[in-house]
Parts: structure tokens; C-alpha cells; sequence
């Protein structure tokens, strides 16, 4: 116990409550109630499969419907838990109420679940997913950029912010999905130097209707990016 944690005491992660100081890093009870993500896959997002069907085929209903355009966007991803209670809560609080201490417990996570399948992908960069710079001063920093720079520390991989988000766009909750990708190849472009890589992963912490990610992984590919991947800390079930 350093004086900082003295003057600081840790929190859980999930809940938000202070943990014991004998270097208990988060609540037991709050751990095992997490959603982790395991087999069977959506070969392609990497989301639970839930019907007979899904597993049969090895695709959510999502990338089904996308399948004829899947190698324009990225090429796999892979998620540490399911989008579901305690850890809805643990997001909510690491962007809204700026619990950055919360960075590193994400990035040991994602790197137990998925090391292996990182160092198999071999990605020459980690590039956060961009949000607006006015976005960026509201909340004071980019939840992605912090989880990026955090698994790259415990993977040994650089971090390089290939993506900027040039347009303002409000809250894409409410719009179709046609509209959300129209919105967000307005509002994405990459930086020149994004074509001096062939394999890059997209980190973020929430993958929902996949098109975030779409858009990010086409406008790289665009610029001569080969191969692109991305790892969130949590995805959603079934569709959107």
C-alpha cells in the first residue's frame, strides 16, 4: 500500500465502492457476476450466438445480413464481456464520471481474454476509435485512447491515432443504420500516414450495431491499411 491509496483508497472497478487495502483489486462478488465472452462466436464481430440457427451457421444475424460486404469492413473482432448489468454500470461511471483509475483493470482483462488471439493477429498498431474534440473536452478524455494505451502497455504494441472525427454528430441511438453509417463516413477520416500500416486493431469499449467499426475499418482500408481488427470490452447480444 503506497500513500496515494492511502490518500486515494482503490474503488471496485464494477461498483464503484471501496475495496479492501490488502491489494484486492475488485470485489469478488462483483467479478463473478460478469457476462464473459466465450464460444460459440460470431466468426466474424465475435457476439454470442444465440439461436440454433446462429451456431449452425457462425454468424450472428448482423454480419449475416452484411455478409456480402464484409470484406470491405473489418476483417474480426473479439469482445471481453457482454454488454449486461454490473459492468453497464462500471462503463457508465469509467466515461461519464471520469473513473480513468478504472483503465487498467479493462486492459488486464482484455489482454487475459484475448492475448492469444492479439499476438495471432500480430497488429503493427492499437488505434483508438475517435470521438469530436469538443466531445473530448466535455468528458476530458477518450475512453478509447486510455484502454488503447493500456492493453498496448501490457502487449508491448504501439498506439497510433490513425482516426479523427472532423463533424459533430449527436447521440446515433435514435437514427437508422443506414443513416448512422451516411453520419459517421462524414465524420471519420484518417490520417495520411495510416497507409504505412498493413494490419492495425480498432479498440473501443462498446460494440453495438457494428457500425462504428465498419465505417472506421473501410475508411482505413481506403488509405491502404490490409488488414483490420478490433477488440472492445463489451458487446451486445442478438441484433443491434
Amino acid at each position: 500500500m503506497n500513500i496515494l491509496e492511502w490518500i486515494y483508497p482503490p474503488r471496485c472497478p464494477l461498483c464503484g465502492e471501496l475495496v479492501a487495502m490488502n491489494g484486492e483489486k475488485v470485489h469478488k462478488v462483483c467479478y463473478k457476476n460478469l457476462i464473459r465472452v466465450r464460444e460459440p462466436l460470431c466468426k466474424h464481430c465475435g457476439k454470442p450466438l444465440m439461436s440454433d440457427e446462429e451456431k449452425i451457421v457462425e454468424f450472428c444475424q448482423d454480419c449475416r445480413r452484411r455478409r456480402q460486404n464484409l470484406d470491405k469492413g473489418f476483417d474480426q473482432g473479439r469482445a471481453v464481456w457482454v454488454y449486461e448489468g454490473q459492468i453497464q454500470k462500471s462503463l457508465m461511471d469509467y466515461k461519464y464520471k471520469g473513473m480513468k483509475s478504472y483503465t487498467d483493470f479493462y486492459g488486464q482483462e482484455a489482454v487475459r481474454a484475448w492475448g492469444n488471439w492479439i499476438r495471432k493477429k500480430d497488429p503493427q498498431v492499437l488505434v483508438p476509435v475517435p470521438i469530436h474534440s469538443r466531445k473530448k473536452r466535455i468528458r476530458g478524455f477518450n475512453q478509447a485512447e486510455l484502454l488503447a494505451g493500456s492493453i498496448g502497455k501490457f502487449m508491448d504494441i504501439p498506439v497510433d491515432e490513425l482516426l479523427c472525427r472532423k463533424r459533430w454528430t449527436e447521440p446515433q441511438k435514435a437514427v437508422s443504420g443506414r443513416e448512422r453509417r451516411h453520419n459517421l463516413t462524414k465524420s471519420i477520416e484518417a490520417v495520411d500516414r495510416a497507409g504505412e500500416y498493413e494490419r492495425v486493431m480498432l479498440i473501443d469499449d462498446i460494440y453495438t450495431t457494428g457500425s462504428t467499426m465498419e465505417v472506421c475499418a473501410e475508411i482505413l482500408k481506403k488509405k491502404g491499411v490490409k488488414e483490420v481488427y478490433f477488440l472492445t470490452i463489451c458487446i451486445g447480444y442478438g441484433n443491434g
